[in-house]
């Protein structure tokens, strides 16, 4: 009867380590899939960061250029 009990045991004892491993080993590929989301978004940042740098450069010269024409407009009608 304790051989029994113990075979039971040593059974669990083995199917927790399997699952140990097994999670472990999930783990692991989890921290890598984040690490590699991580500086995917950090690159999405710079490249979001850049597109905002652009848009204000674009966005003062056509303001530039519509003050340029709002004063030739002006002057035309004088």
């Amino acid at each position: 009867m304790a051989d029994g009990k113990f075979d039971e045991l040593e059974a669990r004892i083995l199917q927790t380590i399997e699952l140990l491993k097994t999670t472990r080993r999930e783990k692991d590929l989890l921290e890598k899939e984040l690490a590699s989301a991580r500086r995917l978004a950090a690159g999405l940042e710079k490249e979001l960061a850049e597109f905002r740098r652009e848009r204000a450069v674009i966005q003062g010269k056509v303001e530039t250029l519509l003050e340029t024409l709002s004063e030739l407009s002006e002057e035309s009608l004088v």
